[in-house]
């Protein structure tokens, strides 16, 4: 009987020490920093920034307050981003404003637990601050 429980004991051990690095793998990396939940600084958008298979980042618009902009919810307004190891930065060539209805290229830090998001188009540039919500 005693043999039995330790016999048990050392599997399951055993199965825990072989699953749980691969369980955890990658969720502290400096990469992932920016996956979740943020919402912009006037309060209006939600937006889930995420990671696709490929390894690049991309973020969707999750909700927004104004009823006249629900035709935004799940728009892709960022794709193929980056991340750059050497700066903690993020970057896309692809952002899209729906308000100014173009595209630029983009960049993307956090700071002090806020995200950055800088875009730039015709040599002029905005950049707008998110807040982590998850």
């Amino acid at each position: 009987m005693k043999l039995k429980c330790i016999s048990r004991f050392l599997s399951v051990a055993l199965t825990l020490v072989l699953v749980l690095p691969y369980i955890t793998y990658g969720q502290d990396l400096p990469e992932n920093e920016i996956l979740g939940v943020w919402v912009d600084e006037r309060g209006e958008t939600g937006s889930e920034f995420y990671r696709n298979e490929d390894g690049t980042f991309c973020a969707k618009v999750l909700w927004h307050v104004d009823p006249k902009k629900q035709d935004r919810i799940n728009l892709v307004f960022i794709k193929g981003m980056r991340y750059n190891a050497s700066d903690n930065t993020w970057t896309t060539s692809y952002m899209y404003s729906p308000d100014h209805r173009l595209t630029a290229r983009g960049t993307l830090w956090i700071k002090d637990g806020i995200l950055y998001v800088k875009g730039r188009k015709f040599g002029i540039s905005a950049t707008r601050r998110f807040f982590r919500t998850e």
